[in-house]
């Protein structure tokens, strides 16, 4: 990526039309990681860390959506919220859901405390039958880290069942030399007494030019036949963007421990972070990640919505790769098909066909979003007077078909397999489109009703 600065820093109040409309955000205010996706009974539930008191990150509680088709939301009443006094007082965070002894179950990181007083403990809450209600244990079946680890860092529990027992992971990293993530195991014979089995695996820092960070978090675990796929988010503690990106490894599991090779990042832009997975009934594995603001601190105290998640996205392991598409339930939003050259239509489109040369602008004659042929891959360029100019190259198979979703201030590019997540801050409610041929691409205005509350 490259990237120019804007040319002034000046403070703006944020706009409607950057709202994403058919993106999970929260009801208002500030949302990040998404947690715990589940098909349950037919139903798709997805939970989120939000901060429902302002724009900005504060004490995590859960935020619930559900849908029965991947498109339309519905809103749920928040599923956890800090308890004072508790394990969990300075927040929720992140974790997982699960079925344990046909009860649902949800798995999180209850923290109390502040930078090297802060406790990480893992906690429970079981829920009733529809995900709506839930009722929280009141000591945490992991009280921190174990002594031996040296590191405070012991985070987002992802549980798997082995067949045998249930297997956590959580996120981890070392505190000497140079530093660098690890995932941690313990193994369970109930889901309830737990015992550390050591380091399920880690890396560097640094892995063939890629920064892999100091701390990984959010682990999540995907098996794919004999493949098995290791997800990690990489943070960099106290640098200027210490949430840096998603990276994968493919490899097995031998004697507890995972051996992988890099697969890479997941998502080749500038604002995706903290992936979350689950398998639905037709056995697809499906994932979610943050799609994280680029504003200013000013800007963002003006946004009703901050942070929102991306589509839902079919992940499978090909070849030592982590593919990615949106999944095919997303055609269901597609409404007026759009043309170049036709009046300016409100940001909330889908594109799709195969750019070739310029190839294809949406522009509001301020800001645009430009996706085109370049010579290493797919060319996005962005630039908006809030976010200056940025450049990317989607690393895909030559020729493959482009997709393209814009939604408010975020967009998303699939290709190949290969993803990008970004943001545009739209100058004007309108953009129009071009194209250096017309045949390329199909475009459509899509369904602006978004999440709605339930009745």
């Amino acid at each position: 990526m490259t990237q120019r600065a804007p040319a002034h820093a000046e403070t703006a109040v944020a706009p409607d039309h950057w709202r994403p409309r058919y993106h999970v955000t929260g009801v208002r205010n500030w949302i990040n990681d998404p947690n715990g996706p589940v098909h349950l009974d037919g139903r798709y539930h997805l939970f989120f860390q939000a901060n429902p008191q302002a724009p900005a990150w504060g004490p995590p509680h859960w935020g619930h959506v559900s849908s029965a088709d991947l498109v339309h939301w519905t809103r749920h009443p928040t599923a956890l919220a800090p308890s004072p006094g508790g394990p969990d007082a300075d927040g929720c965070w992140s974790g997982c859901l699960r079925v344990v002894d046909g009860r649902p179950a949800i798995y999180y990181t209850g923290v109390v405390g502040e930078d090297d007083d802060r406790v990480e403990s893992v906690c429970r809450a079981w829920g009733s039958p529809d995900l709506l209600t839930w009722s929280k244990e009141p000591e945490p079946l992991l009280a921190g880290p174990p002594p031996e680890l040296g590191s405070g860092f012991h985070r987002d529990p992802f549980l798997w069942h082995d067949g045998s027992g249930w297997q956590l992971l959580l996120g981890s990293g070392t505190t000497a030399g140079e530093r660098h993530g690890q995932v941690l195991r313990y193994d369970s014979p109930d889901g309830s007494r737990w015992r550390y089995r050591g380091v399920f695996f880690a890396a560097p820092r640094w892995a063939g030019g890629l920064d892999l960070g100091e701390l990984w978090e959010c682990p999540q675990l995907v098996v794919s036949g004999s493949s098995v796929a290791l997800v990690v988010s990489c943070q960099v503690p106290g640098a200027p963007r210490p949430l840096t990106h998603a990276a994968g490894f493919v490899g097995s599991i031998h004697d507890g421990r995972f051996q992988g090779e890099p697969a890479g990042i997941l998502d080749q832009g500038d604002a995706f972070y903290a992936p979350a997975v689950t398998t639905d009934a037709a056995g697809r594995t499906l994932l979610w990640g943050w799609a994280q603001e680029a504003v200013q601190p000013s800007t963002q105290a003006t946004m009703g919505q901050v942070g929102a998640l991306t589509v839902p996205r079919q992940l499978t392991v090909v070849d030592g790769r982590l593919d990615q598409e949106p999944v095919a339930e997303l055609t269901a939003l597609r409404r007026a098909e759009l043309r170049p050259g036709d009046p300016p239509a409100e940001p909330v489109l889908e594109l799709a066909g195969s750019p070739d040369g310029d190839g294809w602008t949406v522009t509001d004659d301020v800001a645009r979003l430009r996706v085109g042929a370049g010579p290493d891959g797919l060319a996005v360029e962005v630039a908006d007077p809030i976010g200056g100019e940025r450049s990317f190259t989607l690393r895909r198979p030559a020729g493959a078909p482009v997709r393209v979703f814009v939604d408010g201030s975020l967009v998303e590019v699939f290709s190949g397999g290969a993803a990008l997540t970004t943001r545009t801050y739209w100058a004007r409610p309108r953009v129009r489109l071009s194209a250096s041929r017309r045949g390329d691409l199909q475009a459509w205005q899509l369904d602006a009703g978004g999440p709605r509350s339930a009745e």
